[in-house]
């Protein structure tokens, strides 16, 4: 086959392309990757000094070219979604910790108070948007970002190129993934969220006791002092949470994998 001016011939470059296409699905949705405060071209960069990484280990695998425009397209819409999908799995941990912290907000009463987050480009709640920082710290610091990488170089081995496909078993994953986002969620920000019913239950008593007292004055600020307390002193636990999420993560990666 003829050489390009690069040197490549057409197998080796659209081999080349289509490494280049799963490394950079990982980087669109991928947590730290992903986040809009990375420039396009820092995660263009990556996806690319992956992909040269990569390519040379995948240089004399068995590769079927592309008869026609339809086919290619075909394995690149495949590639693009073994990235994507893996970095869109990762992705549902951090929105577990973001959604967590929402419930919190909401029975204090700061849901009424939101920030715009670069990274979903939506608003989200005060507590939600800490709840998220400090579960992408604990991500990097049990290197979370390390291993996703890993994980999808080590992919080309489990799924060859072109070879990904949408079966029942990898839905049936994705859909667990879901169903775990809200017990994780729940795990996360179950001691807020039950010493601020317990609060709400002491106000109603109060409430009763003595009617002359406005509840709705002093419930408030005692639901923010009650609120913030205890997520203070419930960091440590939601830190052993995330983690615990992250190393379940690792081992949900690996049949996701196997599932394509």
């Amino acid at each position: 086959m003829a050489e390009g001016t690069l040197g490549f011939t057409e197998r080796e470059f659209l081999l080349f392309f289509l490494v280049l296409v799963r490394m950079t699905g990982l980087f669109i949705l991928a947590p730290l990757f992903g986040h809009a405060s990375v420039p396009a071209r820092a995660k263009a960069g990556l996806a690319f000094a992956c992909a040269l990484v990569v390519y040379p280990m995948m240089a004399q695998t068995p590769f079927e070219m592309p008869t026609d425009v339809y086919e290619l397209t075909s394995d690149v819409a495949r590639e693009l979604f073994v990235g994507a999908t893996l970095g869109f799995v990762s992705l549902l941990v951090l929105a577990a910790a973001q959604y967590g912290g929402e419930m919190i907000d909401t029975q204090i009463g700061f849901s009424l108070a939101n920030i715009v987050d670069p990274s979903f480009g939506q608003q989200v709640s005060l507590l939600g948007q800490f709840h998220y920082l400090v579960a992408m710290m604990v991500y990097m610091a049990v290197d979370g970002h390390h291993y996703l990488i890993g994980a999808l170089m080590r992919s080309y081995s489990v799924i060859p190129i072109g070879g990904a496909g949408m079966s029942s078993e990898l839905f049936s994953l994705v859909l667990a993934r879901f169903s775990d986002l809200f017990m994780i969620a729940i795990r996360m920000s179950l001691p807020p969220v039950a010493c601020l019913l317990i609060t709400e239950i002491a106000l109603g008593v109060l409430a009763k006791s003595v009617p002359q007292m406005n509840v709705l004055m002093v419930g408030f600020p005692a639901k923010i002092v009650v609120g913030l307390a205890v997520v203070g002193l419930a960091i440590p636990g939601f830190v052993g949470c995330a983690a615990t999420a992250f190393a379940s993560l690792r081992k949900a990666i690996v049949v996701l994998m196997r599932a394509f």
